[in-house]
């Protein structure tokens, strides 16, 4: 019989019959705490599937001493945890969650976007500290009939326009193939080169993999594009966006807003100011659960 063990301590029981009935044993950590490396190297060995989140890298030292066929399961959207050797194994198989969570993170670029324009984190932290609407450092602004900005057509996006389409928004989009997206044009959606896209929108959110051609996509010459006004939600990898530019940014103008959902290791330092015009969570827009 093949083994799983799953990282997670919490891997939701309905996932989990469903393992069992494919014959497959499932073993659940038994703790909070996330594997190490050595741990994970030592799972790897020892079972024939192994569920891992986005925090488990797998490095390509961790292939040496396996013989026996594997599956690495991850329970996200993005492979880039993984390192390029596992797919092209010939004895590992990578297996992702293309769809898992793809309301979820639209849920949350929307809920960034409306508590910068609506300001609704410093309203919260006037109220606390006994202030009225007076002290605010400017007024809400309305995200309806704005032009919306996606970066990517995949999923997400897809999620995204749903929800942007009941704020009567105008929506341009931006990807590398919009000739694979007919539906998208004939539904109304606007493709633009990244430059028209970052100059002219205003809110932009970035919804794509990180590639080698995504990777510092959003640079500083691109950032500078953008609107002093605007507001910039990112929920893929951090490494999308020049992070230490796009702050900068928001700090010279704080009229442009920002949103992040990322890994903050790389980024404590100049992550670690409160600002009224930035609001970052630590890579949890796909960490929910479903009402059923």
């Amino acid at each position: 019989m093949l083994k799983a063990y799953s990282i997670y301590r919490d891997f939701a029981k309905e996932a989990c019959d469903i393992i069992k009935e494919a014959g497959i044993e499932v073993e659940l950590s038994n703790s909070n705490k996330r594997v190490n490396k050595e741990e994970l190297i030592k799972l790897l060995k020892t079972y024939d599937i192994l569920i891992i989140g986005i925090e488990e890298y797998m490095t390509l030292d961790m292939l040496e001493g396996i013989t026996t066929n594997k599956i690495i399961a991850t329970l996200s959207i993005g492979v880039d945890h993984i390192d390029k050797s596992f797919a092209d194994s010939e004895l590992i198989t990578v297996v992702n969650a293309p769809t898992a969570n793809v309301i979820s993170v639209a849920e949350h670029i929307f809920g960034l976007i409306l508590a910068l324009k609506k300001r609704i984190v410093e309203a919260n932290d006037l109220v606390i500290n006994g202030k009225t609407r007076k002290n605010l450092t400017r007024r809400g602004k309305d995200i309806s009939e704005s032009i919306l900005g996606l970066i990517g057509a995949g999923k997400i996006s897809r999620e995204v326009i749903k929800i942007a389409k009941t704020f009567n928004m105008r929506i341009y989009c931006n990807t590398l193939h919009p000739e694979q997206h007919q539906d998208l044009k004939e539904s109304g959606i606007e493709f633009v080169d990244l430059d028209t896209l970052l100059s002219n929108c205003d809110i932009i959110t970035a919804n794509l993999p990180l590639t080698d051609e995504s990777n510092n996509l959003i640079s500083k010459e691109k950032i500078r594009l953008m609107k002093k006004d605007a507001t910039f939600i990112n929920t893929s990898r951090a490494k999308i966006v020049d992070v230490e530019e796009l702050i900068k940014y928001a700090d010279e103008n704080d009229t442009f807003n920002v949103g992040l959902d990322i890994d903050i290791e790389d980024y404590r330092e100049i992550l670690k100011i409160k600002r009224n015009n930035v609001i970052v969570t630590p890579h949890i827009a796909g960490v929910t659960r479903r009402i059923n």
